[in-house]
């Protein structure tokens, strides 16, 4: 009886940290910076709200901020940039291309590990 009990609690234990393991981002995750330019889909007569999968590009990045995946986010130039935390390169590139506006072109992401060697915060403005 002890033994089974203890069997369940291994179970238990190992499928919760398996579960958590690949859903929650933790502070050993790997950094990425993604770059977004106007892919070959990107219609030029188009605002941007206009272009197809726009929309849902947008509703990713709040999901993905939300979840606490993307550290920073910005625009200059004629480009966007992230700062993602994945598990891993592959998850991260299965996060990024998985985007509807990514996978059909309206936009490029070129997705490299990034490697900080000065920590900062930057917050808001009021």
């Amino acid at each position: 009886m002890k033994t089974t009990l203890i069997l369940i609690f291994m179970i238990i234990s190992a499928t919760a940290f398996s579960q958590t393991a690949t859903t929650v981002p933790t502070s050993t995750d790997t950094l990425f910076i993604v770059t977004y330019t106007t892919g070959p889909s990107w219609d030029l007569s188009k605002k941007p709200g206009e272009q197809l999968h726009f929309k849902e590009h947008s509703a990713n990045l709040g999901a993905w901020r939300k979840q606490g995946l993307i550290k920073f986010g910005a625009r200059y130039a004629d480009k966007g940039i992230i700062f993602l935390s994945a598990a891993s390169s592959a998850a991260a590139r299965e996060l990024i291309l998985g985007d509807p506006a990514v996978s059909t072109k309206l936009f490029n992401a070129d997705i490299q590990k990034l490697n900080p060697f000065y920590f900062g915060c930057i917050e808001k403005n009021p």
